[in-house]
Formats: structure tokens, sequence, C-alpha cells
């Protein structure tokens, strides 16, 4: 029985070869999404994973919520939270560890590198049980300047793995300057799926930083990364009560915002102010993009709503396919009637009928299947360079993902099997036999309008949000951020802070080059500075300002100008003016005595949180923090020194030659490769023993819409995806009721009618449900993207959606047109004694 099943389905795809290629494709096409991002949803949700014990590892996240500012978020903490939550929750946690991660430069022999160094604290390997190839867990990280490296930075420095015992050269890792650092031992390179990017692991001592610094004795700086190990059978969530209890009632911060926010703090629970998250680990590379602000994370972060949104549109690509099968089946019930009949006359019941037609979906879905896995093979270093992922589709090699397939395939050919095999299977034989033709009812006809219909609105609400999606790139990256970027190479001189002028000088000597300015960030740079700023004088309401803070940048003389930007009151920095620069004790006597005297220049935003509807009124006040005076000097209108994505903040800029870290570069030529070189040669030439650290800001600025950018190239490649597989059931049913009314055509023709005529009763016909499928699809997308762009603080405009749609609309119909109009031509134009002939 099951072999004359699978005799008759396949002679009945072969029949059939026009309906069988279109349902094929579809489904293919179809599966080939589900493919894709099956191993795109795999390897995103199973990061950290392999790391033994995984399931107790958690990580603490910040957020400051101060008073009239917006709330400032970030997957760093302060170096003193880890000490204090191990010892105070000692019933939920194991132990803890920090992690600090900064590049130094490597020297091996005469070969130097710029390397991404881990400082963790010598717990490290009781939170993350890395494997070790050589070396011992126990020991390897147990003491001061030991050094634990994988088996690829081995490979790089030392051709060899077998490298314990071996000496780097680092610079630097504390105030002594360059050190030469024993490898204690070598662990495995760390999978792809992980959130931890560790090359060296370095063991981290508090020696290494000066008291009172900003990195572990801290309670507010946020620089380093804390983990715990929850002892087992203790949740995230009792821990995160337990942190919350210490942080309201015995933690040192209740005082601390008592001095910071002042009044405001009455009645205010510590939490209302600060707030420390608790996440799994496992849940990091998905979740923690809530939490992290604009700081970013040790390694790119993913997107749990971006994995929902393209399963979502994988499954709905699927769905179009099925539905052409389901469509196309049902139409072709008349061609297959007296079959069923037949078979029901010798004996056949209505059960077997049924198991007959499913047999041939889940054949059909079986040969789409194997289409589908050679078109994912195909278009796999497409979709990875796309992602910027290495996903492999290696179906013997993995077992569950081959169940995983199979089973997929499976349950699609019985979904889009199911309802013709029923639809089919209840012809009555008489009644066929009789008739000599197939009765289909009105019913089922509007089935497959509505079918129609459904396939077309999911399509349309694709292409709309592809549209916008794209539209919104453009705009963030095209809009005027308030600067001119171009023609800017962003020089890193953390490593030649006692050479800058040099390099000033020299740089300045090549023609290609206009200035050269310092500061402590480029624009795309944001360590979220911020300081506690009192204004002495009344703003315009008369009022005297409390203590706020700010978020603040340190610029050189020519900085603005270099960028273009031109004050709407008061003045820049210029060296003609004495009192600018901010002046440090270590400089002379009399200096020491103005130390706390300099000029400060503020954006528009900060102008109006302190209080001054016109930017005049607040030049020459004055503003105070906790080390320094400030007189304000002038005003610049808001520029968006960060992402659009984050907005505009209150920003204060000052003069601080001693956080200057990095080179603006502003050059004037075409030949960027030999511009290159000389800005490398002398770089070389000033700071032999650093390795040079170079970028165009331009590159910088196109990275900060990386995530959107994959957004819109993964949703137009499911949208053209799905319009193609509508299209082709389109061309199926078209097709199929061109066929059916060949004998009207052809009287049609004899009566008088024209090839136009003709062709529009039948577009006509099809045009009525991608019409409807219109309708349905506009307020759907307008809602989905309306919400999406509410993410956004500067976007396009709402209106914009409602020409999209039309202009989508517009084009559905014109493909629809198209798809039937060739069909609906090519049987116009024959004669029509042929027609009347067709039987």
């Amino acid at each position: 029985m099951f072999r004359n099943y699978l005799v008759t389905a396949w002679r009945n795809i072969v029949k059939n070869g026009v309906f069988s290629a279109i349902n094929i494709f579809g489904l293919a096409v179809g599966l080939m999404s589900c493919i894709l991002i099956m191993l795109f949803v795999r390897a995103e949700t199973g990061y950290d994973k392999w790391l033994p014990q995984h399931e107790q590892v958690v990580r603490i996240h910040t957020a400051y919520t101060m008073p009239d500012r917006q709330p400032f978020l970030t997957v760093r903490s302060p170096g003193r939270i880890m000490e204090a939550v191990r010892d105070y929750a000692r019933a939920e946690v194991e132990t803890g560890v920090r992690l600090i991660q900064w590049n130094l430069t490597i020297r091996k022999g005469e070969n130097i590198f710029d390397e991404a160094i881990t400082m963790a604290d010598g717990s490290f390997l009781d939170v993350f049980q890395l494997p070790f190839v050589h070396g011992d867990r126990q020991s390897s990280f147990s003491q001061p300047m030991n050094l634990v490296v994988t088996e690829a930075l081995a490979h790089k420095y030392f051709g060899r793995t077998d490298v314990v015992g071996e000496t780097l050269s680092v610079c630097c890792v504390g105030p002594q300057g360059p050190a030469d650092v024993m490898i204690t031992g070598v662990v495995k390179d760390l999978p792809s799926e992980t959130h931890l990017d560790i090359n060296m692991l370095f063991y981290l001592q508090p020696a290494l930083f000066p008291p009172g610094n900003n990195v572990l004795d801290t309670w507010t700086s946020v620089n380093v990364y804390t983990y715990f190990k929850l002892k087992p059978q203790v949740s995230a969530a009792q821990l995160q009560e337990r942190i919350n209890y210490w942080l309201d009632n015995e933690s040192p911060f209740g005082a601390m915002w008592q001095q910071l926010v002042g009044d405001k703090a009455a009645g205010r629970k510590v939490t209302d102010f600060f707030n420390i998250k608790v996440m799994k680990l496992t849940d990091l590379h998905l979740n923690a993009k809530q939490d992290a602000g604009n700081m970013g994370d040790l390694t790119p972060m993913g997107d749990a709503n971006m994995i929902r949104t393209f399963s979502v549109v994988a499954l709905i690509v699927l769905i179009i396919a099925c539905i052409n099968f389901m469509n196309l089946a049902t139409a072709k019930a008349s061609k297959r009637a007296k079959e069923v009949a037949m078979r029901k006359v010798l004996g056949a019941s209505r059960k077997q009928v049924a198991v007959q037609f499913l047999s041939e979906a889940i054949i059909l879905v079986f040969v789409a299947l194997l289409f589908a896995v050679a078109a994912s093979e195909i278009v796999l270093p497409f979709y990875n360079q796309i992602l910027g992922t290495s996903l492999q589709l290696q179906l013997f090699d993995d077992p569950s993902l081959l169940l995983v397939l199979i089973s997929v395939a499976t349950v699609v050919g019985i979904l889009a099997g199911i309802y013709p095999a029923l639809y089919l299977s209840r012809f009555l034989p008489s009644h066929i036999l009789k008739a000599s033709k197939a009765s289909e009812s009105a019913n089922s006809t509007k089935m497959r309008g509505v079918l129609v219909v459904v396939q077309f609105a999911a399509s349309i609400t694709l292409v709309v949000a592809t549209v916008v999606v794209y539209g919104q790139t453009l705009y963030s990256t095209m809009a005027d951020v308030g600067f001119k970027s171009e023609d800017k190479l962003i020089l890193n001189v953390r490593t030649a802070t006692d050479r800058l002028q040099s390099l000033r000088q020299e740089l300045l000597s090549l023609p290609e080059v206009n200035s050269v300015t310092f500061s402590s960030e480029a624009p795309t740079q944001d360590d979220e500075n911020n300081d506690q700023f009192r204004l002495l004088e009344p703003n315009d309401y008369g009022d005297m300002v409390e203590p706020m803070f700010l978020n603040y940048h340190n610029m050189d003389f020519g900085f603005f100008e270099a960028y273009e930007v031109e004050p709407i009151a008061g003045r820049l920095f210029s060296e003609d003016f004495g009192r600018d620069r901010i002046v440090h004790a270590t400089e002379t006597q009399e200096a020491q005595q103005e130390k706390s005297q300099a000029s400060i220049i503020l954006n528009l935003t900060a102008v109006k949180k302190l209080g001054f509807m016109n930017p005049e009124n607040i030049i020459g006040k004055t503003l105070v923090n906790q080390n320094h005076q400030f007189t304000v000097i002038g005003v610049i209108p808001d520029i968006h020194f960060r992402s659009m994505k984050f907005g505009i903040r209150a920003t204060v800029f000052t003069l601080n030659p001693s956080r200057f870290r990095i080179a603006n570069i502003a050059f004037n030529t075409q030949n960027l490769p030999a511009l290159v070189n000389k800005v490398e040669d002398i770089w070389q030439r000033n700071v032999p023993q650093h390795p040079i650290n170079l970028q165009f800001l331009s590159e910088m600025m196109a990275a900060q819409y990386q995530d959107e950018r994959t957004t819109a190239r993964l949703f137009l490649a499911f949208s053209v995806l799905a319009i193609i597989v509508a299209c082709l059931g389109l061309y199926g049913l078209s097709a199929f009721t061109v066929e059916r009314r060949t004998k009207e055509i052809g009287i049609r023709k004899v009566m008088g009618a024209s090839v136009k005529d003709i062709v529009k009763l039948l577009i006509w016909q099809f045009s009525k449900p991608v019409m409807l499928a219109n309708i349905i699809a506009w307020p759907l997308a307008a809602y989905f993207m309306l919400t999406w762009l509410q993410a956004f603080p500067y976007r396009i405009d709402a209106w914009w959606i409602a020409p999209i749609c039309l202009g989508v609309g517009v084009l559905s119909l014109l493909i629809a047109w198209l798809t039937v109009g060739g069909n609906a031509a090519w049987v116009a134009r024959r004669n029509p004694v042929h027609a009347l002939r067709y039987e």
C-alpha cells in the first residue's frame, strides 16, 4: 500500500510539472529561510552554554537614575561592589570576580603588537572553568604577575602552544612601566559562542593602580565587569533581592546619594537613584543590550528582538509557500476528481484517499527540502557576510540539526497537505461520475481568495517594513550631526602623552594635513564622563539652580574649528586668553595659585537645563565642580557626539591637556594610502615602542549603525523571497484560471472581444484580492513600524509611512498584473478555433 502511495505521488508530481515546480520552488524558498534563521538562532541562543556550571554564573549591571537627567545604563559596575556583595551575600554567593579589559603594548623581540589584555581577580578560574592545554587550573593563576594565554596567542608569538615559562614584555601594567611577564598557563581558544573576549589573562592586583583610583577603589565610577558564581540551588532572583536590600539598608550609598542629590533624596530609597541588575551568564549575549546604554560589552551584543523578528519573518515566508500548495492543490481538484471517484468505487475509504494526497504533500516537501539545503549552502557565505558570522551547515556532523529539519519538513508537509487531502477525499463518486466533472463549491473558491489575500498582506507588510527600516537607516547616517565628519583621521595617542607636541608639529608639516587637535575622545567614542556642577549665579528665572550632573569632554584649542562648529553665543577656546586651560599643581607656583580658574563651553541643551532662555545670558556666569571654578565663555549648538540613537545630553567642554588621548587630524587629499603611510612613519619615529592605532572617522561613524544596516538587508532579502513565492502562487492560480476559461475566452473573441479586453477581465479578477491585501496590510505595517521607530530619538516623520504604504500598494498591483497578464495575453492571442476545441 505504501509503495503504491509513493508511485502514485511521484507520477502525479511529474504529470503536473509546472504546478509541481511552483510548489517545490516555493517550499524550498520557505524551508531555506527557516534553515538560515535556525542556524542563526541556534548560534545566538547557545552563547556561553559550553562553560561548566554556567547556570550558576551571573553578572551585575549598573543603572544611575539621577534627577533631571536621562538614565545612565551600563553593563559595567564600580570596582568596590564585587567585594562588598560577595562578603554581604555569603549565603548566595560562592565567589566573585572583576574583569578589566585594556589595550596594552606587547613586545616579543623586535616585534610590537597592540593587544587587548584582560585583567582579572585570582578567582577568575573558579568562576570560568576554562579548559587548559598546558599548565594547571589550580596553580597557573594564583599569584600576581601570572599570565595565562590562549592557544592562538601562543602560536602568534611563539609558533607553538607549549609556552609555559616563556616571557613577554608588557607595557604598561602598572606605575613601574614595562614589565617582563611569565606565561604560567595556556587554555584552549574560546568558542565563537561566548561573550568573553580573552586572549591574554593577567592577574589583577590593586597595587597596579594608585590609591583613590577610579578603577578598583571607587563606589561610583563604572570601569569593571563584575561576575558572581552562585551557590547551588540559588537563583539570580534571590541574589537580586539580597542586593536590593543591601543597597537600601546597609550599603554606603545612602549617605552618598544624600550628599549628591540633597533634598531630592528625602523619602527616597537608594534604588530610586542607583540600581544593580543581576543577569544570568547565558542571557548576556541577547539581553545585555537593554542594560548597556551606549558603552557596549566585551564583545558585540546580540539582540533578542531581532531573533524573534526574523524567526517570525522566516515563518511567514514558509506559510506563504504552504498557502501556495493548498491553493494549487484545491484548484487542481477538478483534474483529479475522477481519480478520487474511481478509487472510492474500487473500495478505497476516505481515510485512504486522504493519506494518498497527504503522502504526495510530504514527498513534495522532502524534495523541496533537498533543494533548500543545497540553496542554503550556496547563500550561506553571503548570509554570513551580512550578519558578520561564520555559520556552517553540517547536517551529517550534526544529527540534532538533521532530526530537526526532518521533523520540520514532516510538519510542513502535513500542514500544507491536510486541507487539500481532506477537501479532495470528500468528493462523492456518484456525483463526480454522473456530472463528469468536479463539483467545486463556492466555499472552496472563497477559501483560495482568502489565502491569496493572506499571502499578499504578509508580503506587503514585509516590504513596507523594509522600506521604513532602510529609510530610518539612511536618515540616521545622512542626518546633520552638527559637525563636519568628512576628511578626518583619528589617531590614538594614549601611549604617546609625552610626545604630543612633537607629533603635532611633524603631522602639521605634511602638506595633506590642515590641522591637528587633541581631545579626550573622538566623535562616536563616549565613556560617559559625568560630574556634578553648580551654577553660582541665578538663571533667567531668578532661581538658584541646584547642583546637577552634566556630561563632560575635554577639547584642545582649535578642536571646534577643525570640525566646523560655530558658537551661537560667546567664543571658543583660544590661546589668546590665558585662563581657558585647566592648570594643574605640577606646573609653576604661580599657576598653582590659579589652578582652579579655567574656561568652559556648554551645549545648548545644558544651557536650557540650567534655566537660561537666551544663550547670551549665560556667558560670563560661573560653574564649579569639586576641583575647579569655570567661567562660561561660549555656547555651541547641540552636536551628536555619539550615535543619534542615544539622543543629546546636557554637555560641557573643558580644556584639560592631562586628559588628551586622541589626535584629530583634518586632511585635504584623496590619496589616502599615501597619507596613512606618512602618518605611520611619523608615529614610528616618535613612538617606536608602541604600535599605531589609526582610524578614519567616516568608518567609525558608519559603524554606529551596523545593526540597522544588517536589519535592513535581512528585511530586504526576506521581503524579496516572500514576494517571489507569493507571485509564484498567483502565477499558478492565474495559469489554472486561464486554463479553465479557455473556451470562454475563445467565445469572447468570436463575439468581438479584443486581447486587451480579455487581459483586463482576468487582471481585474486577481486585482481585487491584492487590493484587499493592501487594505489589511497598511494598518498592520504602520502599527509595527511606528512602534519600532519609537526607539529612535531622531527618526523619520511618521507621515512618511502613508506614501510608503501607497507606493508599495501600487508596486504590488503592478507585480500582480505582470504575473497574471502574461498568461492572459498568451491565451488571448491564440486562435479561437483552438480554444473552442479545447478539452
